[in-house]
């Protein structure tokens, strides 16, 4: 059984595995060392651990497998394996419910 723990309005951009999205980590693993995958891997806060669960209003569930630089420490970024779909995702305020 699914329960949400918190849920709050986040910023949400999009990321792709190209070096324009990730430099130097192009094309690797995330953070949590697996190979990221479009409509599962999410980034967040680090405040949430490798492995959490959230819902993204309108989007899905996504789990928490990567990290974005310190200074967007307060924001998700879903996984696109196209760069086209990232820049078409944008950056968007949407509701982030924590999943437990």
């Amino acid at each position: 059984m699914v329960h949400s723990v918190l849920s709050e309005e986040f910023t949400v951009t999009a990321y792709c595995p190209c070096r324009k999205c990730c430099g130097k980590w192009s094309g690797g693993p995330t953070a949590s060392r697996v190979m990221p995958e479009e409509g599962i891997t999410a980034s967040g806060p680090r405040r949430f651990p490798f492995g959490t669960w959230v819902e993204i209003e309108g989007i899905g569930k996504r789990q928490v497998q990567d990290r974005l630089a310190k200074r967007f420490d307060n924001r998700f970024e879903i996984y696109f394996q196209s760069h086209k779909k990232a820049k078409e995702f944008g950056k968007r305020k949407l509701n982030v419910t924590i999943l437990k």
